[in-house]
């Protein structure tokens, strides 16, 4: 089936394809030489050296729409022949004048793909982030509303004898492909408690980075 393509990711790809075979040769041995790295913007200043052809800003848009790609293959669960094919042959639908290809141009383009989307370094950092996020709930937001709540008498025509302060945490959350949210009730011993949690977590979490660092272990997380 078809990949919808997101209008945003368009441009590059229009790039991709009308890239000489020399650029698109050297792009090529620049990903498969470059260092791990999780940030597209990063990697294009990596190897925009060893592609002087290819403009710093359209070195940007291609290396965002690649990881965007890497990423949507490795969570669409399929080969990547498969995915290949259908990136391909939504190319070929799209409609989009300036995707519009020839049947003569397919196999071509299609090698291009093929090499681009098959950068060792960049599949394993697709495979961390799939790692990272594999899980039943994956967290999207978070917002605390707080309000003031009056305390009635009996008589609730009288002015309330007083109102207490209340706060609902909003957690946003993708669950099998859809959004859902949950609500909490929390009073302000719980606001302390839940910073000193968030703030423990970031501290073990600096922590094992470090560790990973001084035994030469690359962060491939977001």
């Amino acid at each position: 089936m078809p990949l919808q393509i997101p209008k945003q990711n368009i441009p590059a790809i229009v790039k991709i394809r009308q890239l000489s075979d020399i650029a698109a040769a050297d792009l090529i041995a620049a990903l498969n030489n470059a260092s791990l790295t999780s940030d597209p913007g990063e990697m294009a200043q990596k190897i925009s050296a060893s592609v002087p052809s290819i403009s710093p800003e359209d070195l940007n848009m291609i290396m965002d729409t690649l990881y965007s790609l890497y990423r949507v293959r490795e969570f669409s669960d399929v080969k990547a022949s498969r995915f290949l094919s259908d990136l391909i042959q939504s190319l070929k639908t799209s409609g989009d004048p300036g995707l519009a290809i020839v049947p003569d141009e397919i196999p071509k383009l299609r090698d291009r793909f093929k090499k681009l989307l098959g950068i060792e370094n960049i599949s394993l950092l697709s495979k961390a982030i799939r790692l990272q996020r594999d899980g039943e709930k994956l967290y999207c937001d978070a917002k605390i509303l707080s309000d003031i709540r009056p305390v009635f008498h009996d008589d609730a025509t009288t002015k309330p004898a007083g109102a207490v302060v209340t706060h609902t945490l909003r957690l946003g959350y993708h669950e099998r492909g859809q959004h859902k949210e949950f609500f909490m009730v929390l009073e302000n011993i719980d606001l302390a408690n839940l910073a000193l949690t968030l703030e423990r977590a970031h501290t073990k979490g600096e922590t094992l980075r470090k560790m990973m660092e001084e035994v030469g272990l690359p962060d491939l997380g977001l």
